[in-house]
């Protein structure tokens, strides 16, 4: 067999054709590069589809793809010439000849990878053999083994294995590049709890609450403040679609309240401070997605997408809560698995901070699944407080207690310690109170 034999056109084929229909399973398969194509014209489609998907096109249709061939060196570097015919054959078979999961996606990938490792692998033990056979070559032994480690690399899926001796001084001056912001990652807008934790990218902060405590209102007080920072916000809502969400955003940007806003019932005064709003806001860089049942492959598709568009600083889940939907061992393994991909595929592998919500149960531990905790980089509970605890401490320390309770990144408090805010339903805040003045010991 001639080694140019040893391809699969089938998967190719199958590549191309899954993309048409799903272009976001482009983002599983990083490794595979339009280079392992042996059909040009399947190379210079995957290349466009991808390129399509890292700009957020979720729709791949004919002028689509020649306005990015026209765009790009796409069509120089990797294709051949094509005629519109051959683009409305292509995207009229693809749904037939389309895979619609992404394990069956993956093993398409895998199988042009493999192809093209073994047509480099060959190539490269020619070359060593032409190495071997001629005569006075000097450093045989570090070519060959040069050559054949470098393929090696370039197609194992495994992350580096760095020596520390290696990074650690890099590592070192990103510390001292930290220490001078004189804050770890991003600040919250309460100075107090920054004393406790950041918002720190590679990091999930999860508040957690009793439901309708303000868990929501929360994560848009911390968006709206790190957009005010230039930070680049994606938030994945389950509970508001966009436009409510808007009707609170803009309740919250201009402090008309939020029934007013809601209804139209506000003044031509409003109405500016409304618009003035919304100019402020098309200056940010904010994706809201509404969810309405979470899935491990809707959230790190859409992750990976606003990596490309806005380049995302943080990503917020409203909220961490499972389906409902089979039992509850089911729905705590789910819930447990969305948290690690947020966690470690998300914030850990894309570099991205991570802000999330949680239900608490009546006895303060976070509810639906144990898993979350275990994910959490740090736990922050909000709960009311008695009316009691507001006379002792005072009107102005608030309605509000916030406790730091599970930290892995610095301090925690004590059951008696915690941050007072003020909560404002109506215009949708959350504010920094006074804070209250700690008991002496008895």
């Amino acid at each position: 067999m001639d080694i140019d034999e040893v391809k699969d056109l089938n998967s190719e084929a199958g590549i191309v054709a899954t993309l048409v229909v799903h272009p976001d399973y482009a983002f599983f398969s990083e490794n595979l590069k339009p280079d392992y194509f042996t059909e040009p014209y399947n190379r210079m489609m995957y290349a466009g589809i991808t390129s399509l998907a890292c700009k957020g096109v979720t729709t791949i249709d004919k002028l689509s793809l020649i306005n990015i061939f026209n765009a790009t060196e796409i069509q120089t570097r990797y294709g051949v010439p094509y005629t519109q015919k051959d683009l409305e054959q292509t995207l009229l078979y693809a749904p037939e000849i389309a895979r619609n999961t992404v394990e069956e996606y993956k093993l398409l990938a895998d199988g042009v990878c493999e192809c093209a490792f073994r047509r480099k692998m060959y190539r490269k033990l020619m070359d060593c053999t032409s190495l071997c056979l001629s005569s006075g070559k000097g450093g045989l032994e570090q070519q060959i083994y040069s050559a054949l480690d470098n393929t090696m690399l370039e197609f194992t899926s495994s992350e580096d294995l760095p020596v520390y001796s290696d990074v650690v001084d890099s590592y070192w001056e990103e510390l001292q590049e930290r220490q001078e912001s004189g804050a770890v990652g991003i600040p919250f807008k309460f100075p107090t709890l920054n004393e406790y934790a950041t918002i720190e990218p590679g990091e999930l902060f999860i508040f957690g609450a009793q439901q309708k405590a303000g868990k929501s209102i929360m994560l848009l007080n911390c968006a709206v403040d790190l957009l005010k920072q230039n930070k680049s916000v994606l938030y994945i809502d389950s509970e508001l679609n966009t436009r409510l969400f808007t009707c609170r955003l803009l309740s919250h940007l201009t402090r008309i309240p939020f029934k007013m806003l809601k209804s139209g019932k506000y003044s031509q005064d409003d109405k500016a401070r409304i618009e003035k709003a919304i100019a402020w806001l098309k200056t940010k860089k904010l994706i809201h997605i509404y969810l309405p049942t979470f899935d491990v492959k809707s959230i790190y598709t859409s992750a990976k997408r606003a990596k490309h568009t806005i380049g995302l600083d943080v990503i917020i889940i409203d909220y961490f809560k499972g389906s409902g939907e089979g039992d509850a061992f089911a729905s705590y393994q789910e819930l447990g698995r969305l948290t690690d991909i947020v966690k470690n595929s998300i914030c850990g592998d894309m570099d991205v901070a991570g802000l999330g919500a949680a239900q608490a149960t009546s006895t303060g531990k976070l509810a639906d699944s144990a898993k979350v905790a275990r994910n959490a980089s740090t736990i922050a509970m909000i709960t009311d407080k008695t009316p009691e605890e507001i006379a002792e401490d005072g009107t102005a320390c608030g309605n509000k207690k916030l406790r730091v309770v599970f930290n892995r990144n610095g301090e925690q408090m004590r059951d008696d310690e915690y941050i007072d805010l003020q909560f404002n339903g109506n215009l949708i805040s959350y504010t920094e109170a006074k804070q209250h003045k700690p008991k002496e010991p008895y």
